[in-house]
């Protein structure tokens, strides 16, 4: 397992249960509370920070913060050095 420490912020005060962020995730990071009426953040880890759920936001409840440092996103390739 690839060590990561992606975080994905919400506020659920801002959010009106208008399921955008919960349709644009291609990765199924986000699934939905049908009980709480809101999304539900549930692998993080494996968030391909396209940033599409937070664009589609229009009430800024989340905020994607990717980990620049975790192994994840400091591959390398050699053979193309």
């Amino acid at each position: 397992m690839i060590y990561t420490n992606h975080r994905i912020e919400f506020d659920p005060e801002k959010c009106v249960g208008c399921k955008q962020c919960y349709k644009a995730c291609f990765v199924d990071v986000i699934r939905w509370d049908e009980e709480k009426k809101q999304p539900i953040f549930k692998y993080p880890e494996d968030c391909e920070h396209c940033f599409y759920c937070q664009s589609v936001c229009k009430k800024g409840a989340i905020l994607v913060k990717p980990d620049y440092a975790s192994e994840h996103l400091l591959q390398t390739f050699p053979e193309y050095a």
